[in-house]
């Protein structure tokens, strides 16, 4: 594949725009503030101002790359929400499952990757790690059966 033909930045009319791969990029994507961004992914940049320019093509490629870095975030974020909570509040995975209505052995396929950890299922763990005990007694009360 040929390289793009360099050109003089817009942003900043002094600087070359040319590809640029580089570590410690972070950009936002979906619900997250910052993922990284692969180092290995060239980014068109200008050597002046440091402006990226995402032509159609670098678009595709981020949204792939940024995706892939999105679904080691979520899996991250659920190991270490489920390490808490199974580990403070005293309650067995198969429960956890049960009060949150997901099928038996889910969250075991999740962790072990075979299946994708959503977004939703993360933000559930996250609110019940900060405060497990109490959490799972809320979840406990919520599914009890209702007052008449």
């Amino acid at each position: 594949m040929t390289e793009p033909k360099a050109r003089r930045c817009r942003e900043c009319g002094e600087g070359t725009i040319r590809p640029l791969a580089k570590a410690g990029r972070r950009m936002a994507f979906r619900n997250m503030a910052a993922v990284s961004v692969p180092a290995t992914l060239a980014i068109p940049t200008c050597d002046h101002c440091g402006n990226e320019w995402i032509d159609p093509r670098t678009a595709t490629l981020l949204d792939e790359a940024l995706e892939s870095a999105y679904a080691d975030e979520l899996h991250k974020r659920l190991e270490a929400a489920l390490e808490a909570i199974l580990s403070t509040a005293g309650i067995s995975q198969r429960r956890l499952e049960h009060l949150l209505g997901l099928s038996t052995g889910y969250l075991s396929r999740v962790r072990g990757r075979r299946g994708d950890a959503s977004p939703q299922l993360v933000s559930v763990l996250a609110l019940i790690a900060q405060d497990p005990k109490r959490r799972v007694k809320e979840l406990d009360h919520v599914w009890q059966p209702a007052q008449a």
